[in-house]
């Protein structure tokens, strides 16, 4: 995938890394998010990068671990380039550890630009990383493709399993 200068911001070659994508349901479980805080404790004493839309909760909350750690990442966006770098990420961003990707020029999140975002992450990735999920969730239907039609051999994982 070739990104544009209108679709990208930040250290561009984040993307020649090992690529690491991590995907949580909005709806995890307390073991969920003790699975995957630590999976982020690990994976950022490596030379990995994560890649995520980092949007749902605990999404959310891997990311800040991985800062915290001064792990590199990369934000996959539902939606345009900020404008304004949001605050708890301007450090990140100006130590050139984390860059944002843009895959839909739209200006919020909606349902359907969130799936475009979690394929497009996917399909960068060498390693595909699941949260626990249930079976109704969205995350089913990436990680039942990806899982089945893996002509790309990547590596898919779901946490605790």
């Amino acid at each position: 995938m070739d990104f544009s200068q209108d679709e990208y911001s930040g250290p561009i070659e984040l993307l020649d890394s090992d690529l690491v994508a991590f995907f949580a349901s909005r709806n995890s479980t307390p073991m969920a998010r003790e699975l995957a805080l630590t999976w982020a404790e690990q994976i950022s004493h490596t030379d990995k990068v994560v890649i995520s839309g980092f949007h749902s909760p605990l999404e959310r909350e891997v990311l800040d671990a991985l800062l915290k750690n001064n792990a590199s990442v990369i934000v996959g966006l539902g939606r345009s380039l900020y404008k304004r770098i949001p605050s708890h990420l301007q450090q990140a961003f100006n130590e050139h550890r984390l860059l944002f990707l843009s895959f839909r020029n739209h200006v919020r999140h909606s349902v359907s630009n969130t799936q475009i975002r979690n394929w497009g992450v996917a399909q960068l990735a060498q390693t595909l990383i699941f949260a626990p999920f249930d079976a109704g969730s969205s995350l089913s239907a990436l990680h039942y493709t990806f899982s089945e039609y893996n002509s790309q051999q990547k590596i898919i994982h779901i946490l605790g399993s």
